[in-house]
């Protein structure tokens, strides 16, 4: 025991031998927290706001009192809600035109920017129809659309969006003839009420019951063509479509077999004689034919030669196709600057032929003068997103790229504005972060190379006189890339990491004499790895790693 007292003593002395005082120097600013700021930075040029929010909302944690941390939360913040908004109302006016698609993408794009915006989550979620909700079943007639039932069961088109809604179209103007559509009941519209509606007052002649002619459909023949050879009105197709359950009356084809059911009152156009053979008398189950020439049916003579086939089936199998009243649409409210609807209406037709070239000169020529509003208005985001849109329905867009330019010189211009406001109220620290960004966006803007200058230059200033000489060594050689010939700057870089090293240098000895032996190393190794021959500092972090290592040894005997 007396020998380790011996060693313990010799160990103390040797520490009161090196010992001296000197001022402990400010702990150096944390580099992490200065990685994930310049990580947020670079996103921000980025214009990606999200993954720039997430990188200063971790500096936060390590740098919680920072100004511009906090400042630049509290912005981006404010941009993301903005944003957001924005998002949403855009979705809810391509859902109140029926197309889901777009709306689906802005809601998402909402949720994206505000995770908790509940409108937008609430859209989502309302997509799909509730269970157990009731509706009634409509088949679409030819000229209906989803708006034409809106009005037929709701009293109102524009609620077409509930039918859509319901039936999960994701374009409510692409239907076609003999579709089955879901019509849900609504607030103040119950299903007794589709029911009553959907009843109507009969238009259709009444049946014979259990007489009808056996027709075995020939080459070019359609449902239309048969009723006007029955019948004498090709707009009765569907008497023999419902009777013979086709629930789409385009689907027949050629030697199919369909009854076509004697009526009591033909129609207006129907011809006079009757529909049986005079000889034959009319009898349950058994068919009847109008009067033939050999074994062809024919139209009474009193009536004009049945419409082609063709004509006729374009009237009962074509889809509700407006490709170009769309189209027309369109450029009517082009030429009237009605640039958003315009928009809206030539995607329709972009729906139905992606390859149309006037609809997508149309949209690109329309977003094209939605850019230049937004920047007259200097709405400079939105005039960007415009115009970016813009070209990517016309890479070849001439006047694109020049209000790109503009873009850019414009939000340089508020940039540098704002740099020089922060600048004149000494926030350096933002002021560098602003003016960097407006230097990016206009390199070869001299005013905002010299004011950036002027900000690293004063920033560094107050770093190098707070001892941050590290910190302050950075800002000067940022001035310097501006200024190459900046003396000044080359000077207190030099003088900054010997005031570095001198300063940990003699903060090790008072460590040292402090008989804290690891603080001591840690100052020392800070020199060392700048200027491994600074004085004797390698001597000196060799004697007090030998020293802790033997003191530590010490200690774990003693423990022993």
């Amino acid at each position: 025991m007396n020998r380790k007292h011996l060693c313990i003593g010799l160990g103390l002395l040797l520490l009161i031998m090196w010992g001296c005082q000197t001022p402990q120097a400010p702990r150096e600013k944390d580099k992490q927290a200065n990685a994930y700021i310049e990580q947020a930075h670079a996103y921000e040029a980025q214009g990606n706001l999200v993954e720039a929010l997430e990188q200063y909302k971790l500096a936060g944690t390590i740098e919680p009192d920072e100004t511009i941390i906090i400042d630049s939360i509290e912005r981006l913040e404010k941009e993301l809600d903005r944003l957001a908004e924005t998002h949403y109302q855009a979705g809810l006016r391509f859902r109140d035109k029926g197309k889901w698609d777009l709306a689906k993408k802005e809601f998402l794009k909402a949720l994206r920017y505000r995770p908790d915006h509940e409108k937008a989550a609430a859209m989502l979620q309302q997509r799909q129809p509730a269970g157990g909700k009731k509706f009634i079943t409509h088949q679409i007639a030819p000229g209906e659309s989803i708006s034409k039932l809106a009005l037929k069961y709701y009293g109102d088109y524009k609620k077409y969006h509930h039918i859509a809604n319901f039936n999960n179209m994701s374009d409510a103007t692409q239907v076609r003839v003999g579709q089955r559509i879901m019509v849900p009941a609504i607030d103040g519209v119950t299903v007794e009420d589709l029911n009553r509606i959907s009843a109507g007052p009969s238009t259709s002649p009444a049946m014979v019951e259990g007489e009808y002619t056996l027709h075995q459909i020939q080459p070019g023949e359609s449902l239309s063509k048969i009723a006007k050879m029955y019948y004498g009105d090709v707009k009765l197709f569907h008497v023999i479509a419902e009777y013979n359950g086709i629930a789409d009356p385009t689907s027949v084809k050629v030697g199919q077999k369909v009854k076509v059911p004697r009526l009591e009152s033909p129609a207006a156009a129907a011809p006079e004689k009757p529909y049986l053979p005079e000889a034959a008398e009319p009898v349950p189950d058994v068919a009847y034919a109008p009067e033939t020439d050999e074994s062809e049916p024919v139209a009474p003579t009193s009536e004009p030669a049945p419409e082609s086939p063709d004509t006729l089936q374009q009237e009962v199998s074509e889809p509700v196709d407006q490709v170009s009243e769309y189209r027309e649409t369109g450029i009517s409210l082009f030429n009237e600057q009605k640039y958003d609807e315009t928009i809206v209406e030539l995607q329709k037709v972009l729906s139905a032929a992606p390859d149309d070239a006037v609809a997508i000169d149309y949209i690109s020529r329309s977003y094209v003068a939605l850019g230049r509003e937004h920047l007259a208005a200097n709405r400079i985001d939105a005039a960007k997103t415009a115009i970016t849109t813009a070209l990517d329905y016309d890479d070849n867009c001439r006047d694109c790229n020049d209000l790109l330019d503009a873009c850019r010189t414009m939000e340089a211009d508020a940039l540098r504005a704002k740099g020089e406001q922060q600048f004149n109220s000494n926030q350096y620290d933002r002021a560098v972060s602003t003016l960097e960004r407006a230097l990016a966006l206009d390199p070869d803007d001299p005013s905002t190379a010299d004011l950036l200058f002027q900000t690293n230059y004063q920033k560094a200033l107050i770093l190098f006189n707070k001892q941050d000489y590290l910190a302050a060594k950075a800002s000067f050689e940022k001035a310097i890339a501006i200024k190459p010939d900046c003396n000044d700057c080359r000077r207190y870089i030099e003088e900054s990491m010997e005031a570095f090293k001198e300063f940990h240098y003699n903060e090790g000895i008072v460590f040292f004499g402090q008989e804290k032996l690891k603080q001591a190393i840690a100052s020392w190794e800070k020199v060392t790895s700048v200027d491994p021959d600074y004085k004797d500092v390698r001597q000196n972090l060799k004697k007090a790693t030998l020293l802790n290592d033997r003191l530590e040894r010490i200690k774990k005997s003693t423990a022993e």
